[in-house]
């Protein structure tokens, strides 16, 4: 996902070769190129999120890219087909995961008959995760200028064993869960306690945030890019490899946000794609952050089969993947400085009790929905 958060970053100029470079180009305003975000790793399933990039009058949004005939090419002559779960995320079947030393193939096609394909990749294994840690930095996260501390973070940490004998690179990727107490949020109106839909009030900007039904949890995914090459560290133990700064969410409001469960994924990448995540995150650091304009081009590894001067945006790769859950309490950090989940204090619909004509107490209590950034399962590894 954090590629997603990368598309404004990366949206300017990406062109195809057979390897990952930069180039000095400049930027065409009022066009716009498709974007591709994509693994295979030999954990089940698989998500290809496709869309449209756009570029008008020095503004850039992208729009789901829907529709389109996606499949993987297997390095064993088999196919396996993706169907759209959500608009411009498409999936393999639930079984599928990929093999580790076999090659796969992006291919697909737009409604309009384009044609793409990214680079053969082989699927190269990951050395697990031997621990898993953190440190708590209350002076973690600073703002734009460098100077001032915005928030406090939870740095993970891991260490493994570096195979010997070959090159390897790594990319890592986390997913945060933190406590969700507020599952519904209504701008100018109020929360229908049957339908759970917002119903407008006239006239009204009052914002309304609800508590939820039952346990929730919030998801958080990575969007900074940390990779690593194994160049001085061949066949070694690394230790103490930072992989995670994460912010001190809280929902504020006097919600308790007592925990995090954080999982880190180690993928094991291609030096291609190795060199196309060092390059954007360089990029990035050079920059400012991922949204801010890049000086130069980055060549990925996605083409039109008919167009090779089109750009396109983004990598599809392969990776062994080593996942690893770390359960950390944050009430010993009471000194921090917080990341509201909000990005305000909650504003809750003040208690009324029932009343003509529905005779029913307020506010209702909302549900928690499953979805990418929201659960009401409880995360194995869950402490409390």
């Amino acid at each position: 996902m954090f590629l997603q958060r990368a598309i404004t970053f990366i949206i300017l100029c990406l062109l195809w070769v057979s390897c990952v470079e930069v180039y000095d180009v400049n930027y065409r305003f009022n066009s716009e190129v498709i974007t591709v975000d994509g693994f295979v790793t030999n954990g089940y399933g698989l998500t290809v999120t496709l869309k449209t990039a756009r570029s008008e009058n020095a503004t850039y949004y992208s729009v789901p890219l829907r529709n389109c005939e996606v499949e993987v090419r297997v390095g064993d002559g088999s196919v396996v087909k993706l169907a759209e779960y959500e608009s411009g995320v498409y999936i393999a079947p639930a079984t599928f995961n990929g093999q580790v030393g076999q090659t796969y193939q992006l291919h697909f096609r737009t409604p309009t008959g384009k044609v793409y394909e990214s680079e053969k990749e082989q699927l190269r294994a990951s050395p697990e995760i031997d621990k898993i840690y953190h440190k708590y930095n209350r002076d973690g996260i600073l703002d734009r200028t460098g100077k001032r501390v915005a928030f406090s973070s939870l740095d993970v940490y891991v260490d493994f064993k570096d195979p010997a004998n070959e090159r390897n690179f790594y990319l890592w990727r986390w997913t945060d869960y933190e406590e969700q107490g507020l599952c519904a949020t209504c701008e100018g109106g109020k929360l229908d306690s049957k339908t759970f839909v917002c119903i407008p009030e006239r006239n009204s900007r009052t914002i309304y945030d609800y508590r939820c039904d039952a346990p929730c949890w919030e998801i958080f995914y990575s969007n900074e890019i940390t990779v690593f090459s194994d160049i001085y560290s061949n066949g070694r133990q690394v230790q103490a490899q930072q992989v995670a700064k994460i912010p001190f969410y809280v929902m504020g409001g006097g919600f308790a946000n007592r925990a995090a469960l954080v999982e880190i994924q180690q993928l094991s990448i291609s030096p291609n794609a190795y060199e196309y995540y060092k390059l954007l995150r360089d990029q990035a650091q050079n920059t400012g952050n991922l949204t801010d304009t890049p000086p130069s081009a980055i060549i990925g590894n996605v083409r039109n089969i008919d167009d090779s001067t089109e750009e396109v945006v983004g990598y599809f790769g392969t990776a062994g993947v080593a996942k690893s859950r770390h359960f950390i309490d944050k009430r010993p950090y009471s000194n921090a400085y917080k990341y509201l989940m909000l990005g305000r204090e909650p504003s809750l619909e003040p208690d009324t009790p029932p009343m003509p004509p529905l005779f029913e107490s307020r506010p209702p209590l909302a549900p928690c929905v499953q979805s990418a950034t929201r659960t009401p399962i409880r995360p194995a590894g869950w402490l409390l």
